[in-house]
């Protein structure tokens, strides 16, 4: 007798072959997907760490600049090798942006970033690159400045100052004459008292013109640098090296502290004793001790500061600032 599969039968099997053939693809597919994912994850975490490894290289690299370009590169290359990247010296690109070698790229790169599923076919590693780019300035404004004007041409740092001298004739044995000032537009002991506890509300730039304060501000002066040093959460007088320390070149902040103010270097001062005068720097200063008459302190040669501001070209000394750009 004649065995003949029914229409029905025979699209069955068909359909059960067509399955067959589309979960194949279909698992062929995912696996290619799979692959795909497994080894665009792996890149992606080697570019991510490169990433990491340039922008740290750049950051730490730029505090060294404009001064001492060699001096960068070397601690770019140092910070590299701390997160387990490695760069070269040819990795290492120093420019101009804001003023004279005052940036600093690094470009690390993996040259042959390994590939997993991608072996079959028959490619086994890609390049991968990163680059990160830093500058290093100064503030064009600054909010929190002390009511204390220095001369510039009296400005030099690491050298103890008397800020405020005993009376009498001799009194003032140490290098340091200063002009009270006028800040927030405020005159008067009060308000000069509270811009030092606190420090001025207002932003200054370099440029700007300033009036000083009038009268005898001795005992001001005495109050609101206790009050400021009270302040912090470890009141007391801290030693000068244990809130800065020495680089080689000159002293810098280690621990922001109460002690630290900001102050101003000034024009020089005209024959009046309340004649304004112009800002010429920020340049930060260290108060050691607190007196019946006297305030002592030394300036630093710069300090880092996390500001998020408008910036220019970097000055020598005083505050600095440094940031990614890219």
């Amino acid at each position: 007798m004649r065995n003949e599969n029914s229409p029905m039968e025979t699209s069955l099997e068909d359909e059960k072959g067509t399955i067959a053939i589309i979960v194949a693809l279909s698992l062929v597919a995912l696996t290619m997907v799979t692959a795909l994912v497994v080894d665009v994850g792996s890149l992606y975490q080697e570019r991510r760490f490169l990433q990491t490894v340039a922008d740290s290289a750049a950051l730490a690299g730029a505090q060294e600049l404009p001064e001492s370009p060699d001096g960068a590169r070397q601690r770019a290359i140092e910070y590299a090798a701390q997160h387990g990247g490695t760069i070269t010296a040819s990795d290492v690109e120093i420019g101009s942006t804001l003023a004279s070698n005052d940036t600093i790229t690094v470009t690390p790169f993996n040259p042959s970033a390994p590939l997993y599923f991608a072996r079959v076919l028959g490619i086994d590693s890609v390049r991968i690159q990163a680059r990160a780019k830093a500058i290093i300035a100064s503030p064009e404004e600054y909010v929190g400045v002390v009511p204390w004007g220095i001369p510039e041409e009296d400005w030099e740092p690491g050298v103890e100052y008397v800020l405020k001298c005993p009376p009498g004739p001799g009194g003032c044995h140490a290098k340091g004459n200063f002009r009270a000032l006028r800040l927030d537009g405020e005159p008067g002991a009060k308000e000069y008292q509270e811009n030092l506890r606190e420090g001025a509300t207002t932003p200054y730039k370099v440029g700007d013109v300033v009036d000083t304060q009038t009268g005898n501000m001795r005992k001001p002066t005495e109050k609101g640098a206790k009050e400021r040093v009270a302040s912090d959460p470890n009141p007391g007088m801290q030693s000068f090296l244990s809130l800065v320390y020495w680089d080689g070149g000159g002293y810098r902040l280690r621990v922001l502290d109460s002690q630290f103010v900001m102050v101003l270097l000034v024009s020089p001062p005209g024959p009046g004793v309340s004649e304004p005068v112009e800002i010429r720097a920020f340049v930060p200063f260290m108060i050691t001790h607190i007196g019946k008459h006297e305030v002592k302190g030394t300036f630093l040669h710069e300090a880092l500061i996390n500001y998020k501001g408008p910036i220019t070209g970097v000055q020598p000394g005083g505050i600095r600032v440094v940031r990614l750009t890219e």
